[in-house]
Protein backbone atom coordinates (compact mmCIF):
# COMPACT_ATOMS: atom_id res chain seq x y z
CA UNK A 1 0.00 0.00 0.00
CA UNK A 2 2.94 2.49 0.88
CA UNK A 3 4.36 1.45 -2.61
CA UNK A 4 1.43 1.94 -4.24
CA UNK A 5 0.66 5.59 -2.47
CA UNK A 6 4.07 6.88 -3.61
CA UNK A 7 3.50 5.79 -7.18
CA UNK A 8 0.22 7.50 -7.26
CA UNK A 9 1.64 11.02 -5.84
CA UNK A 10 4.48 10.94 -7.91
CA UNK A 11 2.21 10.61 -10.89
CA UNK A 12 0.08 13.44 -9.77
CA UNK A 13 3.09 15.97 -8.97
CA UNK A 14 4.88 15.36 -12.29
CA UNK A 15 1.28 15.51 -13.85
CA UNK A 16 0.89 18.68 -12.40
CA UNK A 17 4.01 20.25 -13.44
CA UNK A 18 3.63 19.00 -16.95
CA UNK A 19 0.45 20.35 -17.41
CA UNK A 20 2.05 23.25 -15.80
CA UNK A 21 4.39 24.26 -19.00
CA UNK A 22 2.05 23.37 -21.38
CA UNK A 23 -0.09 25.77 -20.22
CA UNK A 24 3.09 27.94 -20.01
CA UNK A 25 3.93 27.48 -24.27
CA UNK A 26 0.16 27.92 -24.99
CA UNK A 27 0.49 31.41 -22.71
CA UNK A 28 3.55 32.03 -25.19
CA UNK A 29 1.35 32.37 -28.24
CA UNK A 30 -1.71 33.77 -26.79
CA UNK A 31 -3.85 30.48 -26.45
CA UNK A 32 -5.66 30.57 -23.55
CA UNK A 33 -7.66 27.17 -24.20
CA UNK A 34 -5.82 25.27 -21.89
CA UNK A 35 -6.41 28.04 -19.25
CA UNK A 36 -10.05 27.53 -20.41
CA UNK A 37 -10.20 23.49 -19.77
CA UNK A 38 -7.83 23.85 -16.58
CA UNK A 39 -10.51 25.51 -14.88
CA UNK A 40 -13.03 22.88 -15.13
CA UNK A 41 -10.07 20.06 -14.31
CA UNK A 42 -9.12 22.27 -11.21
CA UNK A 43 -12.71 22.46 -10.05
CA UNK A 44 -13.10 18.73 -9.94
CA UNK A 45 -9.78 18.03 -8.35
CA UNK A 46 -10.99 21.37 -5.77
CA UNK A 47 -13.84 19.33 -4.67
CA UNK A 48 -12.56 15.70 -4.74
CA UNK A 49 -9.49 16.67 -2.27
CA UNK A 50 -11.02 19.11 0.19
CA UNK A 51 -13.94 17.79 2.18
CA UNK A 52 -17.63 18.85 0.97
CA UNK A 53 -16.74 21.03 -1.52
CA UNK A 54 -19.48 22.44 -3.99
CA UNK A 55 -17.38 24.37 -6.93
CA UNK A 56 -18.73 25.37 -9.79
CA UNK A 57 -17.89 27.19 -12.51
CA UNK A 58 -19.39 30.38 -13.10
CA UNK A 59 -18.06 31.00 -16.35
CA UNK A 60 -21.18 28.66 -17.76
CA UNK A 61 -23.69 31.09 -16.46
CA UNK A 62 -22.78 34.28 -18.61
CA UNK A 63 -23.36 35.55 -21.84
CA UNK A 64 -19.32 35.91 -22.32
CA UNK A 65 -18.15 32.79 -20.99
CA UNK A 66 -15.97 34.81 -18.85
CA UNK A 67 -16.72 35.78 -15.52
CA UNK A 68 -15.16 39.13 -14.67
CA UNK A 69 -14.32 38.11 -10.96
CA UNK A 70 -13.83 34.43 -10.00
CA UNK A 71 -14.07 31.39 -12.18
CA UNK A 72 -14.95 29.12 -9.16
CA UNK A 73 -17.81 29.21 -6.14
CA UNK A 74 -18.86 27.23 -3.78
CA UNK A 75 -22.05 28.85 -2.45
CA UNK A 76 -22.34 26.71 0.51
CA UNK A 77 -19.06 27.67 2.13
CA UNK A 78 -19.05 30.45 0.73
CA UNK A 79 -15.72 30.48 -1.45
CA UNK A 80 -14.95 31.87 -4.57
CA UNK A 81 -11.51 31.32 -6.69
CA UNK A 82 -10.81 33.26 -9.84
CA UNK A 83 -8.21 31.35 -11.80
CA UNK A 84 -5.28 32.68 -13.62
CA UNK A 85 -2.23 32.78 -15.28
CA UNK A 86 -1.10 36.49 -14.61
CA UNK A 87 0.86 37.02 -11.28
CA UNK A 88 1.17 41.06 -11.43
CA UNK A 89 -0.52 43.39 -8.76
CA UNK A 90 -2.82 44.87 -11.32
CA UNK A 91 -4.38 41.35 -11.79
CA UNK A 92 -4.66 40.86 -7.91
CA UNK A 93 -6.08 44.27 -7.22
CA UNK A 94 -8.59 43.85 -10.20
CA UNK A 95 -9.84 41.06 -8.62
CA UNK A 96 -10.43 42.38 -5.12
CA UNK A 97 -12.03 45.29 -6.70
CA UNK A 98 -14.63 43.21 -8.60
CA UNK A 99 -15.53 40.93 -6.70
CA UNK A 100 -17.04 43.53 -4.29
CA UNK A 101 -19.46 44.78 -6.63
CA UNK A 102 -21.16 41.10 -7.01
CA UNK A 103 -23.03 38.73 -5.25
CA UNK A 104 -19.82 37.30 -3.38
CA UNK A 105 -18.71 40.04 -1.85
CA UNK A 106 -19.17 38.03 0.86
CA UNK A 107 -17.27 35.42 -0.15
CA UNK A 108 -13.51 34.75 0.60
CA UNK A 109 -11.66 34.65 -2.37
CA UNK A 110 -8.60 33.07 -3.06
CA UNK A 111 -6.63 33.59 -6.18
CA UNK A 112 -5.41 30.33 -8.30
CA UNK A 113 -2.26 30.61 -10.33
CA UNK A 114 -2.50 28.05 -12.81
CA UNK A 115 1.60 28.65 -13.46
CA UNK A 116 3.42 30.16 -10.15
CA UNK A 117 1.55 32.61 -7.36
CA UNK A 118 2.98 36.12 -7.24
CA UNK A 119 5.60 37.15 -4.97
CA UNK A 120 4.98 40.30 -3.75
CA UNK A 121 7.82 42.32 -2.39
CA UNK A 122 7.22 44.66 0.75
CA UNK A 123 6.32 47.66 -0.75
CA UNK A 124 3.06 45.86 -2.83
CA UNK A 125 2.45 43.94 0.32
CA UNK A 126 2.44 46.74 2.47
CA UNK A 127 -0.21 48.35 -0.55
CA UNK A 128 -3.19 45.51 0.19
CA UNK A 129 -2.34 45.84 3.77
CA UNK A 130 -3.35 49.42 3.26
CA UNK A 131 -5.61 49.33 0.76
CA UNK A 132 -7.87 46.18 2.02
CA UNK A 133 -6.68 45.58 5.06
CA UNK A 134 -5.51 41.90 4.56
CA UNK A 135 -2.51 39.75 4.05
CA UNK A 136 -2.26 39.41 0.62
CA UNK A 137 -0.15 35.92 0.75
CA UNK A 138 -3.34 34.52 2.31
CA UNK A 139 -4.93 34.91 -0.99
CA UNK A 140 -2.82 33.59 -2.95
CA UNK A 141 -2.43 29.51 -3.89
CA UNK A 142 -0.95 27.52 -6.65
CA UNK A 143 0.32 24.22 -7.15
CA UNK A 144 2.92 24.19 -4.31
CA UNK A 145 -0.12 24.60 -1.85
CA UNK A 146 -2.41 21.99 -3.79
CA UNK A 147 0.44 19.38 -3.42
CA UNK A 148 0.63 19.86 0.28
CA UNK A 149 -2.92 19.41 0.64
CA UNK A 150 -2.60 15.97 -1.74
CA UNK A 151 0.24 14.61 0.32
CA UNK A 152 -2.17 14.56 3.24
CA UNK A 153 -5.37 12.57 2.10
CA UNK A 154 -5.40 9.50 3.68
CA UNK A 155 -4.19 6.74 1.24
CA UNK A 156 -7.06 5.30 -0.22
CA UNK A 157 -8.19 8.63 -1.03
CA UNK A 158 -5.03 9.94 -2.41
CA UNK A 159 -4.85 6.52 -4.96
CA UNK A 160 -8.63 7.25 -6.16
CA UNK A 161 -7.41 11.02 -6.84
CA UNK A 162 -4.73 9.70 -8.49
CA UNK A 163 -6.91 7.11 -11.03
CA UNK A 164 -9.86 9.35 -11.45
CA UNK A 165 -8.42 12.42 -12.38
CA UNK A 166 -4.90 12.28 -13.31
CA UNK A 167 -3.48 8.92 -14.96
CA UNK A 168 -5.45 9.68 -18.09
CA UNK A 169 -4.11 13.63 -18.27
CA UNK A 170 -0.54 11.63 -17.70
CA UNK A 171 -0.65 9.23 -20.44
CA UNK A 172 -1.74 12.37 -22.93
CA UNK A 173 2.01 13.29 -22.42
CA UNK A 174 4.55 11.69 -24.79
CA UNK A 175 8.12 11.28 -24.28
CA UNK A 176 8.03 13.56 -27.24
CA UNK A 177 5.90 15.94 -25.82
CA UNK A 178 7.46 16.33 -22.22
CA UNK A 179 11.29 16.61 -23.71
CA UNK A 180 9.53 19.29 -25.84
CA UNK A 181 7.72 20.91 -22.95
CA UNK A 182 11.05 20.87 -20.94
CA UNK A 183 13.21 21.85 -23.29
CA UNK A 184 11.14 24.78 -24.17
CA UNK A 185 10.81 25.47 -20.03
CA UNK A 186 14.54 25.77 -19.41
CA UNK A 187 14.76 27.70 -22.29
CA UNK A 188 12.62 30.26 -21.13
CA UNK A 189 13.97 30.31 -17.85
CA UNK A 190 16.84 31.56 -19.75
CA UNK A 191 16.25 35.13 -21.35
CA UNK A 192 18.73 35.14 -23.93
CA UNK A 193 20.17 32.26 -25.62
CA UNK A 194 23.79 33.14 -27.43
CA UNK A 195 24.30 30.67 -29.68
CA UNK A 196 27.68 30.25 -31.35
CA UNK A 197 27.38 28.53 -34.73
CA UNK A 198 30.91 28.34 -35.09
CA UNK A 199 30.48 24.96 -33.00
CA UNK A 200 27.93 23.72 -33.61
CA UNK A 201 28.85 19.73 -34.28
CA UNK A 202 26.02 17.02 -33.08
CA UNK A 203 28.42 13.97 -33.76
CA UNK A 204 29.28 10.83 -32.17
CA UNK A 205 31.68 9.02 -30.18
CA UNK A 206 32.53 6.09 -28.73
CA UNK A 207 30.52 6.35 -25.25
CA UNK A 208 32.31 3.73 -23.38
CA UNK A 209 35.56 4.39 -24.25
CA UNK A 210 34.65 8.09 -23.33
CA UNK A 211 33.28 7.04 -20.19
CA UNK A 212 36.72 5.17 -19.44
CA UNK A 213 38.80 8.18 -20.63
CA UNK A 214 36.67 10.41 -18.11
CA UNK A 215 37.15 8.15 -15.29
CA UNK A 216 33.40 8.04 -15.33
CA UNK A 217 32.58 5.99 -11.94
CA UNK A 218 29.53 3.63 -11.73
CA UNK A 219 26.75 5.47 -10.76
CA UNK A 220 27.15 7.72 -13.27
CA UNK A 221 27.95 5.59 -16.06
CA UNK A 222 24.87 3.11 -15.58
CA UNK A 223 22.75 6.54 -15.66
CA UNK A 224 24.43 8.02 -18.84
CA UNK A 225 24.30 4.54 -20.41
CA UNK A 226 20.46 4.10 -19.77
CA UNK A 227 19.60 7.46 -20.85
CA UNK A 228 21.38 7.30 -24.50
CA UNK A 229 18.02 4.63 -25.37
CA UNK A 230 16.42 8.74 -25.54
CA UNK A 231 18.99 9.32 -28.21
CA UNK A 232 16.71 8.89 -31.35
CA UNK A 233 14.27 11.47 -29.75
CA UNK A 234 16.55 13.97 -28.84
CA UNK A 235 17.98 13.97 -32.47
CA UNK A 236 14.13 14.61 -33.63
CA UNK A 237 14.38 18.09 -32.43
CA UNK A 238 17.61 19.28 -34.25
CA UNK A 239 15.82 20.75 -36.99
CA UNK A 240 13.05 21.43 -34.91
CA UNK A 241 13.28 25.82 -34.87
CA UNK A 242 16.64 25.20 -33.56
CA UNK A 243 15.47 23.92 -30.31
CA UNK A 244 17.76 21.48 -29.89
CA UNK A 245 20.99 24.17 -31.07
CA UNK A 246 19.27 26.73 -28.17
CA UNK A 247 19.47 23.80 -25.65
CA UNK A 248 23.22 23.17 -25.72
CA UNK A 249 23.78 26.81 -26.24
CA UNK A 250 22.25 26.89 -22.64
CA UNK A 251 23.30 23.71 -21.23
CA UNK A 252 26.95 23.82 -22.72
CA UNK A 253 27.81 27.31 -22.77
CA UNK A 254 26.03 28.74 -20.24
CA UNK A 255 25.59 25.98 -17.46
CA UNK A 256 28.19 23.68 -17.62
CA UNK A 257 30.70 26.56 -18.67
CA UNK A 258 30.02 28.44 -15.34
CA UNK A 259 30.76 25.19 -13.37
CA UNK A 260 33.84 25.02 -15.55
CA UNK A 261 35.06 27.92 -14.42
CA UNK A 262 33.90 27.77 -10.89
CA UNK A 263 36.39 24.90 -10.40
CA UNK A 264 39.29 26.41 -12.59
CA UNK A 265 39.75 29.61 -10.43
CA UNK A 266 41.27 27.13 -7.99
CA UNK A 267 43.88 26.25 -10.50
CA UNK A 268 44.04 29.04 -13.04
CA UNK A 269 43.77 33.20 -12.96
CA UNK A 270 40.93 34.87 -14.57
CA UNK A 271 42.95 36.48 -16.81
CA UNK A 272 43.80 32.83 -17.80
CA UNK A 273 40.21 31.52 -18.17
CA UNK A 274 39.44 34.76 -19.78
CA UNK A 275 37.26 34.43 -22.91
CA UNK A 276 38.05 30.48 -23.02
CA UNK A 277 35.50 28.93 -24.97
CA UNK A 278 33.69 25.78 -23.35
CA UNK A 279 35.38 22.92 -25.18
CA UNK A 280 38.91 24.90 -24.27
CA UNK A 281 37.95 24.85 -20.52
CA UNK A 282 37.17 21.19 -20.19
CA UNK A 283 40.96 20.48 -22.01
CA UNK A 284 42.13 22.76 -19.02
CA UNK A 285 39.98 20.56 -16.18
CA UNK A 286 41.54 17.34 -17.77
CA UNK A 287 45.02 18.91 -17.40
CA UNK A 288 44.56 20.04 -13.86
CA UNK A 289 43.14 16.82 -13.00
CA UNK A 290 39.52 17.83 -12.34
CA UNK A 291 37.29 15.01 -11.39
CA UNK A 292 34.91 15.12 -14.08
CA UNK A 293 32.25 13.06 -11.70
CA UNK A 294 31.71 16.00 -9.73
CA UNK A 295 31.17 18.27 -13.00
CA UNK A 296 28.38 16.04 -13.94
CA UNK A 297 27.16 15.52 -10.41
CA UNK A 298 26.82 19.37 -10.59
CA UNK A 299 25.50 19.55 -13.99
CA UNK A 300 22.62 17.28 -13.24
CA UNK A 301 21.90 19.42 -9.90
CA UNK A 302 21.85 22.42 -11.86
CA UNK A 303 19.24 21.27 -14.34
CA UNK A 304 17.07 19.42 -11.42
CA UNK A 305 16.95 22.68 -9.71
CA UNK A 306 15.41 24.29 -13.12
CA UNK A 307 13.24 21.39 -13.94
CA UNK A 308 10.52 20.48 -11.13
CA UNK A 309 10.17 16.92 -13.32
CA UNK A 310 13.16 14.61 -12.16
CA UNK A 311 11.64 12.11 -13.95
CA UNK A 312 8.45 11.52 -16.22
CA UNK A 313 6.99 8.02 -17.63
CA UNK A 314 10.73 6.56 -16.21
CA UNK A 315 12.61 9.06 -18.30
CA UNK A 316 14.90 11.15 -15.91
CA UNK A 317 15.40 14.38 -18.19
CA UNK A 318 18.49 15.67 -16.48
CA UNK A 319 20.51 12.45 -17.12
CA UNK A 320 19.02 12.22 -20.23
CA UNK A 321 20.49 15.62 -21.50
CA UNK A 322 23.41 15.17 -19.71
CA UNK A 323 23.56 11.85 -21.14
CA UNK A 324 22.88 13.33 -25.13
CA UNK A 325 25.90 16.15 -25.02
CA UNK A 326 28.13 13.32 -23.38
CA UNK A 327 27.61 11.38 -26.06
CA UNK A 328 29.03 14.25 -28.12
CA UNK A 329 31.22 15.33 -26.32
CA UNK A 330 30.57 18.33 -25.21
CA UNK A 331 30.59 17.19 -21.71
CA UNK A 332 33.82 15.83 -20.90
CA UNK A 333 36.50 15.15 -22.93
CA UNK A 334 37.82 12.18 -25.35
CA UNK A 335 40.61 11.72 -27.38
CA UNK A 336 38.87 11.93 -30.59
CA UNK A 337 36.66 15.22 -30.38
Amino acid sequence: MIEERKIAFDNISRTLAITRYDIEQHQLVNDQSLNIHGENWFRDIFNFVYDNNFFVNTNIHTKTGNSTAVDLVDEYKKLAYQITTTRDKEKVDDALIKIATTEYKDYTLKIFFLLEKSKFNKNTTQYFKDEYNIEIKDYLIDYTDLLKDIEGLETGKLIELNKKLFIKTSEKYTENMVLDLIFKHLLKEKKKVVVDYTDNDFGTVDTNSKLGINRINERISAEINKSLDYRVILDKFCNVDNLLTDLKSYIIDDVYKNILLQKLKSKLSEKELFDKKTSELQDLATLYKIDFNVLVARLHKEIEDNVEINDFNSMNIAWIIIAYFFEICDVGVDEIC
